[in-house]
């Protein structure tokens, strides 16, 4: 692969993370825990900046910015758990969590020191060294992805059926998320080392930094095609709320029917049935993607128990079942529209209230027996057969 190639590909990739960063920007996450992410990818693009430049006029006038650029992945780490805890767990950070820059900011201290002063620096060639540099960049990788992932399966305990797709789908994606930094950020890691190891030689490990042009890509992919991923969700239930401090009496119970203790008569559930079909008819809130069934019960003025009894008692459907049979009834009117002819099919899935592609399929296929695709060739055949 030519030198060329890969600084157009490290080109690229940092034009499309600084789009990527406006985009959140845009959409004001960086006031929540997506500043860390904003952070990340600055990062990032600070890292293909300094590789795309060159090595000899680095090094001549800014040796300060190339020298640290040895020590930008022990960021990575601390950036991602930060992002994830708050993000997931709506943790709040406050000063303490600068402590997990510490090592990156004493080893800059140091350079930046030694860069102003004659100071003896003989020490450092242990963090560069073949031995201890990578190790301990990798296990400062390890230890921070490790500690997200557990911020991500604490966050999973939390949610409940009654959650949004929005918040199920967004926990799925983080995992991946976090699971592919890992991957990339390691990488690099590497890269870094062998380059400084066999320099002057070696330098078809630059091409590994095409990684964060691929890992960029992939976030962006995400953003175009899911953007319901890159959300603030609120109110979400800590981990500690779900549980049990003392185990129950061990009592023997008889059969009971669901909701025998909730008060509601027949006439009620038919009131809030009426109420129900009528806001879906007139204010269409399953257009909404993170509509969740306390959303739902406020518009029907009812409480979250009683709509859910309504629905399983009278309507036979749960919450999502009742939903995305309106969601697709929709899709279906949006897809018989010739003036959405030339529509991709995820446009319509979204316009529709899906906020994933994979499950606008499976609910379609499901409800109709046909893929949207597929309902879509069937309807444009009709005319033709009835002319025929």
């Amino acid at each position: 692969m030519p030198a060329q190639l890969n600084i157009f590909l490290l080109l690229f990739g940092a034009l499309q993370g600084l789009l990527l960063s406006l985009f959140l920007v845009k959409k004001k996450l960086h006031r929540n825990g997506y500043v860390f992410l904003l952070l990340y990818f600055g990062v990032m693009l600070l890292q293909i900046t300094l590789k795309v430049m060159s090595k000899s006029w680095l090094w001549e006038y800014w040796h300060f910015l190339y020298s640290i650029s040895y020590f930008l992945p022990l960021l990575y780490g601390p950036l991602i758990f930060l992002f994830t805890r708050q993000l997931l767990l709506n943790k709040k950070n406050d000063v303490k969590y600068l402590l997990h820059f510490l090592p990156f900011a004493f080893l800059s201290l140091y350079l930046l020191m030694t860069s102003m002063y004659p100071l003896s620096h003989q020490w450092i060639s242990f963090f560069y060294s073949r031995d201890t540099g990578l190790t301990i960049q990798i296990l400062s990788l390890l230890f921070y992805h490790m500690l997200a992932l557990q911020c991500w399966k604490h966050h999973k305990l939390s949610l409940k059926n009654h959650y949004s797709e929005t918040q199920q789908l967004q926990a799925s994606w983080i995992r991946q998320f976090i699971i592919v930094s890992l991957i990339v950020c390691t990488v690099i890691a590497a890269a870094i080392y062998l380059l400084y190891i066999h320099y002057p030689r070696g330098a078809e490990y630059r091409y590994g930094f095409a990684a964060l042009t691929i890992f960029i890509y992939w976030v962006s992919y995400t953003a175009l095609t899911q953007p319901s991923v890159f959300s603030v969700i609120k109110g979400q239930v800590k981990p500690e709320d779900t549980v049990i401090p003392f185990p129950p009496k061990l009592e023997i119970h008889r059969p009971v029917k669901k909701y025998s203790n909730s008060g509601l008569s027949q006439d009620e559930i038919s009131a809030i049935c009426i109420a129900l079909q009528k806001v879906m008819e007139e204010q269409k809130p399953y257009l909404d993607s993170a509509l969740t069934i306390n959303d739902l019960a406020a518009l029907v003025k009812c409480n979250r128990h009683s709509l859910s009894q309504a629905l399983n008692d009278s309507l036979k459907q749960s919450f999502y079942d009742y939903i995305n049979h309106y969601r697709v009834e929709e899709a279906k009117q949006l897809l018989l529209e010739p003036a959405n002819g030339g529509f991709k099919i995820a446009s319509i899935a979204y316009d529709a209230g899906f906020n994933s592609l994979s499950t606008f399929n499976d609910v379609f296929k499901k409800l109709t027996g046909l893929t949207p695709t597929q309902f879509k060739k069937q309807v444009q055949e009709e005319p033709r057969q009835q002319r025929g």
